[in-house]
């Protein structure tokens, strides 16, 4: 972070277990330092998990890209990356457990359901019992293949498609074209933090009582590259496409963010001088006599042009 370098993190930790020894060696304290670092980090984080890698437990914690959403995107390689706070095997033993899998066995399974319906018919306690028992020997016979069916169902939902749709990830990226598409991802986002950069500084005037945030900020330039002829949402997304509009018109879009300072600057002004009461005699007194000092440090050219666009634009 010191050295003001973006960050790429490839991903394969399965948390911590919470016993004597993690306690010991003060894991809940590091990883709560690495959340505090990626709150101040100001250069682009990307997360990665590989193929056949996975983050859970207090690793996602750790590396969740909402600790800081204007920084941080996670991705993951397609298929058979997995994440999630919980692995497959405990989720579905706290979610789907025996009773819930016994009452499904009797819902779907025929043998299970005709034996039910024998169940409902007997009156007699031996006969009862023997179709009991039957019902009980289905019934083992099936836990373990409603066992697995149940983790399978729970590690679908920590495949990258689910994280995707539940947006955790920016996308999934295959691993073959994972140095392709960073490259061209990292130098878009290099080029879109120093723009933003630049928005957020223009809101640094005077008292700075409007601020944005970087996530704002960046909203603001996707509406400026909406604006483009041709520009589309899908397009935004085309890493290739961003940066050569922002190469294009650079000079346009340099414009764009000088007359975003001085409407800023003539906010302040108006804020200040329409304020009421002594604030405003202050501060338009106070703004007067800076007009006063600046000029005592131009030249005669320089005074003369402040002059006349102070004519001009009061009309005096």
């Amino acid at each position: 972070r010191t050295e003001d370098l973006p960050l790429i993190i490839f991903a394969n930790w399965r948390g911590f277990s919470g016993g004597q020894r993690d306690m010991f060696d003060e894991v809940l304290k590091y990883g709560s330092l690495i959340v505090d670092a990626f709150v101040k980090f100001q250069q682009p984080v990307f997360v990665y998990i590989p193929p056949h890698a996975e983050i859970r437990g207090g690793a996602w914690v750790v590396l969740d890209a909402s600790i800081n959403e204007s920084v941080m995107e996670m991705y993951a390689s397609a298929d058979n990356a997995r994440g999630g706070v919980l692995e497959a095997n405990g989720a579905a033993s706290v979610k789907y457990r025996t009773k819930d899998m016994l009452a499904t066995m009797h819902r779907l399974d025929e043998k299970l359901k005709s034996l039910d319906a024998e169940l409902q018919g007997r009156v007699c306690e031996v006969e009862r019992q023997e179709v009991m028992d039957a019902i009980q020997e289905r019934e083992q016979a099936l836990l373990p293949v409603y066992e697995q069916i149940s983790v399978q169902f729970c590690e679908l939902h920590d495949t990258p498609g689910r994280m995707k749709a539940v947006g955790v990830i920016e996308r999934a990226v295959e691993w073959e074209t994972a140095r392709s598409y960073f490259y061209w991802r990292l130098r878009r986002k290099l080029a879109e933090f120093d723009l933003r950069r630049k928005i957020l500084d223009t809101y640094q005037v005077g008292r700075g009582a409007t601020v944005i945030s970087a996530v704002e900020a960046s909203k603001l330039i996707k509406s400026w590259f909406l604006e483009t002829p041709g520009a589309t949402e899908a397009l935004w997304g085309d890493d290739k496409a961003v940066l050569s509009w922002m190469a294009q018109r650079h000079e346009q879009l340099e414009m764009k963010v000088v007359k975003l300072n001085k409407e800023n600057v003539v906010q302040e002004v108006f804020d200040v001088m329409t304020s009421g009461g002594n604030t405003a005699k202050v501060g338009t007194a106070g703004i007067i006599e800076g007009i006063s000092q600046a000029l005592l440090t131009m030249s005669g050219e320089e005074r003369a042009n402040i002059k006349e666009m102070i004519k001009s634009t009061l009309q005096l």
